[in-house]
């Protein structure tokens, strides 16, 4: 690991210099014609200035700070990288991915192919099971933590009012979560609610959160979304807040 910086360095120092030649991606296996046109796309777009090092790397660890090793990422649904390449920072708070909006539907779904081949080994998380929910007090300084984490990790998609007009919730399907549905939010249990929050939702863009936030901080943004489908209490909580006055 401590070795780690130094080898990175050199061998991007030598990318950018034109010393070392970059690496043959996928070296002795055969792609699909889609996986094949989505190297393409990689290799044609600004992808390789910074994950090329974290391929030709494919079993040493990451320091954090780097690019991620496209080897090893979770897989995502196809939905969640078409967002992610139209507004990274929607999706991803604080992400230096850049616009890839100007794609082809053609191209993106080819270079999806392409990613998808890359992590085709990465180890699949296990869901936590019977995780217990962290007791969280309901009061307007929580309320402001929680409304924090959730403007910064879940306004993307869910929107403002979390309704699910977020930034790219339009670009999702199925469309991400309407919280102000009193009558679906009434049916879910918290530990429901909290699973979804901790390991994501198969076959959608909802990502796992549990190596994000905390046990604390994800169910903070439990206690927050019900707020949406009680707009009475939200109101309450937020005048207590502006009021300073302690519930």
């Amino acid at each position: 690991m401590k070795r780690a910086f130094p080898l990175f360095f050199l061998l991007g120092f030598g990318l950018v210099g034109g010393c070392i030649e970059k690496p043959e991606l996928l070296r002795g296996e055969r792609l699909s014609a889609l996986e094949e046109k989505g190297r393409t796309v990689f290799m044609r777009e600004p992808c390789t200035s910074c994950h090329v090092l974290t391929i030709a790397l494919a079993n040493v660890e990451v320091p954090r700070g780097f690019a991620p090793n496209l080897r090893k990422t979770a897989a995502r649904s196809r939905d969640w990288y078409r967002a992610y390449f139209v507004d990274s920072r929607a999706v991803l708070p604080w992400s230096p991915m850049p616009f890839f909006g100007y794609l082809s539907d053609d191209e993106i779904d080819a270079l999806i192919a392409f990613l998808n081949r890359l992590n085709k080994d990465a180890p699949a998380r296990p869901a936590v099971a019977g995780e217990k929910v962290p007791q969280i007090s309901r009061n307007p300084k929580t309320y402001l933590a929680a409304q924090s984490l959730y403007q910064t990790y879940c306004i993307g998609c869910h929107g403002e009012l979390g309704n699910g007009g977020g930034r790219v919730g339009h670009i999702l399907s199925p469309e991400p979560r309407d919280f102000t549905d009193a009558l679906w939010l009434s049916k879910q249990t918290e530990s429901y609610l909290y699973s979804v929050v901790t390991d994501g939702k198969p076959n959608t863009a909802m990502p796992p959160f549990r190596d994000i936030l905390s046990s604390q901080e994800r169910a903070l943004v439990l206690n927050y979304v019900q707020y949406f489908a009680d707009p009475v209490a939200k109101e309450r909580m937020e005048l207590g807040e502006l009021q300073g006055i302690p519930r």
